[in-house]
């Protein structure tokens, strides 16, 4: 398992644009803010780079929206804040990546069963917040299924090593703070080590 990041803040000139596939580039030119055009920008050339430019070019999506490589390898990509992250695995997988901010506590109790919520009140901080959810994005993104399954509708524990049973499949949870940024992937695989790999603007734009 290998994740790559990358920084939009080295990118806020939008460059190489011209490196990126169609759709891509119409999609980044239909955001109105500078970040979101920036973010989407460094997802494409993520891809490009890590899958190469012809598989870019063949990326389909499941009826359910998921976006997949027609004969693999798995990925799975976000972005929130400065950062954008890309995980590419051989097994199903999936990676979220969130800004650590104040949150309201009314959309913790909206998405979080009320034994989430009560390990939640024993933390301390932010980070804590993020940790379930990123934890549960990355299962619902790992499944194929995002917003369609519902945060609310299963369970993750954050301090178990165990793994967290969702619709009768076993996840793994791996977390890591990343400038205040939080991350977590989700695998099948108990023992997956994910390998970081920055992209820097050079790289990129190669």
């Amino acid at each position: 398992m290998k994740i790559y990041t990358s920084d939009i803040t080295q990118m806020n000139d939008l460059p190489g644009s011209g490196l990126l596939t169609q759709a891509r580039r119409e999609r980044m030119l239909r955001y109105y803010q500078l970040s979101d055009q920036a973010r989407c920008l460094v997802a494409g050339l993520m891809l490009r780079k890590v899958l190469g430019e012809e598989q870019a070019q063949r990326i389909a999506a499941t009826a359910l929206g998921k976006p997949y490589l027609p004969g693999g390898p798995h990925f799975s990509l976000s972005h929130s804040g400065s950062k954008v992250v890309l995980l590419v695995d051989a097994q199903e997988a999936g990676v979220d990546v969130e800004q650590i901010a104040p949150y309201p506590e009314i959309v913790a109790r909206r998405v979080f069963t009320l034994r989430e919520q009560a390990w939640l009140k024993k933390q301390k901080g932010h980070e804590a917040f993020y940790r379930l959810w990123t934890g549960k994005e990355s299962i619902m993104k790992a499944l194929g299924q995002g917003f369609h399954l519902p945060p609310e509708s299963f369970e993750i524990l954050p301090d178990s090593a165990g793994p967290n049973w969702v619709q009768g499949e076993a996840w793994y949870l791996k977390w890591q703070n990343l400038d205040n940024h939080m991350l977590c992937c989700a695998s099948s695989i108990p023992d997956a080590q994910p390998e970081m790999i920055h992209l820097s603007r050079e790289v990129l734009l190669e």
